[in-house]
C-alpha cells in the first residue's frame, strides 16, 4: 500500500523572529532522517519569502523532498477570481501564466520547478486542474466525484493525486505538542492503516500539518482576506500568539515518532506525489470491442452517459465512434480502437430534442464529425449537426451505443430516434454541488463574485472522470463493486 504525506506550506505573515520558517525545515530534515519521502505544497510566496529572509537552510531541507505548487498565495486575484469570467481555453491559458510564474519563484528558490499543482483552501478551477495534465503533473486535493471508488481519479486529462474518494488521514495539525492527544491520534491512524491494507487499498492519503499550526493558535489568513479585502495582520491589528519553546520541543518529538511509525508499518510505503504519480498514470492503449459492448449496454440500459471502471465516458464515446466509422468505411466494427486522451466538450451540449430521427448513414456522418473534433482539437464536441438540427453529447452517446450494439450482433438500425436524455454523468451534479457551496459561499470573495461559469466548465468535464489504477482492470463492466479495490 503507498501513501503520500504531505504539508501545506503557507504562511508569510508571520515576521522572521517568530521562528514559523524553522517548522518546514526541521519536518524536512526530521523525515530526511527517517528515511521517508515527504510531500511539500508550497506557495510561491512562501518559496520567495524564505528566500528573501536568507533560510537557504530550510530550502535546501525542504528540497530533498517533492516540491508542489500551491499556488501563488494568499495574494489576488485567487484563482476563482481569475476564472469566474473565462471560457475553457482562455481559462486554461491563464493557468498556464499564472503557474509560469510559480515555477519561476520555485526556480530561484528551490533551484526546480514543481512536481505538481494543488488547491488551496477552495480555490480551485477544471481549467486550473488541466494545466497538470498537460504538463504531465499530478494534481493534488481534487474534488471530483468517483462514487463506489477508493482509487485516485482522473479528471480533466489529469491524475487527481490524492482525490476525495481516496482514504485520507489528517488531524495532527495542532496536536504535535499535546503528548496524550497525539497517542490517541497515532492509535487512530494505525487502525486507520489496519483497516485499509484489510480491504486491499492501493493508495492512501496523509495530512502531515500546516507547518504554521504546529505553532500557531489560529488561522489569520481568514481575517487577512474578508470579504474581497487583502490586509496584512498590522492592518488587521492583531495576530494569534504562538506555543511555547518547550511545546516546539515535544512537536518534534512526536513528529519524528510518528515518522518512525510510518517507517516501519507493515506494508505501507511513503512515497512522494511525483513517484506516486508515476506509479497511478498507467492507462491501457486501446480500448477492446468487448469493453465498449459492455459499456454500450450499460448506457442502452441507463439511458444516459455513465462511469466505467478502466475508461472515461468521454473516451468510450469518442471510441464507440471510431468504431462507427470504421463499420461505415469497411463494414464491420474493429476489434479494437486507439483509446484517446480526450477532455469533456467546452461548451454547452443540447438536450432539446432539435433531431427526432437519424438514419444509419446519419450516425456514421455524426461519428465522422466526433471524430474529427476528437482528433483536431482534443475534446468532445458539444454538438454534432445533423440535417434537421444538433444532437448534444449526452444524446449522441446514447445513440452511438445502440448502434454498436446492433453493429456486434451484425445487424443495423436504419432509423433511431433520438432519445431524452442528460448532458453529461450524475456525477457532474455533484461536482456542482462542491462548486456552488464551496466557492460560491466562501468568504474571501466580492458580495458579486460568480462561480457559475467555473461551476459549468466543472460540469463539462465529468465526462473525462474515471479511476487511476495500478495496473487498470480490463474487460469488465463498470460496477460499484468493481471500482473498489
Amino acid at each position: 500500500m503507498y501513501a503520500t504525506l504531505k504539508f501545506d506550506t503557507e504562511d508569510v505573515y508571520y515576521p522572521p523572529q517568530y521562528r514559523i520558517d524553522d517548522i518546514p525545515g526541521w519536518l524536512a530534515q526530521t523525515m530526511t532522517e527517517a528515511g521517508l519521502r515527504g510531500t511539500f505544497c508550497v506557495f510561491a510566496e512562501k518559496a520567495r519569502t524564505l528566500k528573501e529572509r536568507g533560510r537557504q537552510d530550510v530550502l535546501s531541507a525542504m528540497a530533498g523532498h517533492d516540491l508542489v505548487s500551491h499556488q501563488k498565495g494568499n495574494v489576488r486575484p485567487l484563482i476563482p477570481e481569475i476564472l469566474q469570467d473565462k471560457g475553457w481555453d482562455d481559462g486554461v491559458a491563464a493557468m498556464r501564466d499564472y503557474e509560469d510564474e510559480v515555477a519561476e519563484d520555485f526556480r530561484q528558490a528551490f533551484g526546480r520547478e514543481p512536481v505538481g499543482l494543488s488547491r488551496h483552501n477552495v480555490y480551485w478551477a477544471p481549467q486550473h486542474v488541466a494545466v497538470g495534465g498537460q504538463r504531465g503533473l499530478p494534481y493534488v486535493y481534487g474534488v471530483v466525484p468517483l462514487p463506489g471508488s477508493e482509487q485516485p481519479a482522473w479528471y480533466a486529462g489529469t491524475l487527481n493525486l490524492p482525490n476525495v474518494t481516496c482514504p485520507s488521514f489528517a488531524g495532527f495539525d495542532v496536536i504535535y505538542s499535546c503528548d496524550d492527544a497525539f497517542e490517541a491520534k497515532l492509535r487512530q491512524l494505525g487502525e486507520f492503516l489496519t483497516s485499509c491494507a484489510q480491504r486491499g487499498v492501493e493508495y492512501v492519503s496523509l495530512f502531515g500539518c500546516h507547518p504554521v499550526r504546529v505553532m500557531a493558535r489560529g488561522w489569520i489568513e481568514e481575517y487577512c482576506l474578508a470579504s474581497e479585502l487583502t490586509r496584512t495582520p498590522k492592518e488587521v491589528g492583531w495576530m494569534y500568539c504562538l506555543k511555547s519553546p518547550q511545546e516546539e520541543a515535544r512537536a518534534r518529538a512526536n513528529f519524528a515518532r510518528l515518522c518512525r511509525f510510518l517507517k516501519d508499518f507493515p506494508h505501507l510505503e511513503v512515497i512522494g506525489a511525483e513517484e506516486a504519480h508515476r506509479l497511478f498514470s498507467t492507462q491501457p492503449e486501446d480500448i477492446t470491442r468487448d469493453e465498449l459492448t459492455a459499456y454500450a449496454e450499460k448506457v442502452q440500459s441507463a439511458n444516459r452517459p455513465v462511469l466505467d471502471g478502466t475508461f472515461s465516458p468521454a473516451e468510450m464515446l469518442a471510441g464507440l465512434a471510431e468504431s462507427l466509422v470504421q463499420l461505415g468505411e469497411q463494414g464491420d466494427i474493429p476489434y479494437m480502437v486507439k483509446r484517446r486522451s480526450v477532455l469533456g466538450p467546452h461548451s454547452r451540449p443540447a438536450v432539446g430534442r432539435e433531431v427526432d430521427i437519424v438514419t444509419h448513414e446519419q450516425i456514421v456522418d455524426l461519428s465522422r464529425q466526433t471524430v474529427l473534433c476528437v482528433q483536431s482539437q482534443g475534446c468532445l464536441p458539444a454538438n454534432v449537426q445533423a440535417p434537421s438540427g444538433r444532437v448534444g453529447a449526452g444524446q449522441l452517446l446514447v445513440v452511438l451505443a445502440r448502434s454498436y450494439l446492433a453493429a456486434a450482433r451484425y445487424e443495423r438500425y436504419e432509423r433511431l430516434r433520438v432519445p431524452k436524455t442528460t448532458r453529461y454523468p450524475d456525477e457532474a451534479l455533484r461536482l456542482d454541488a462542491w462548486v456552488q457551496q464551496s466557492l460560491g459561499e466562501h468568504w474571501p470573495y466580492a458580495l458579486d463574485f460568480s462561480c457559475e461559469k467555473i461551476a459549468e466548465h466543472a460540469r463539462l468535464q465529468a465526462w473525462t472522470l474515471k479511476p487511476a489504477w495500478l495496473r487498470p482492470p480490463r474487460g469488465a463492466p463498470y460496477s460499484e463493486g468493481r471500482m473498489k479495490t
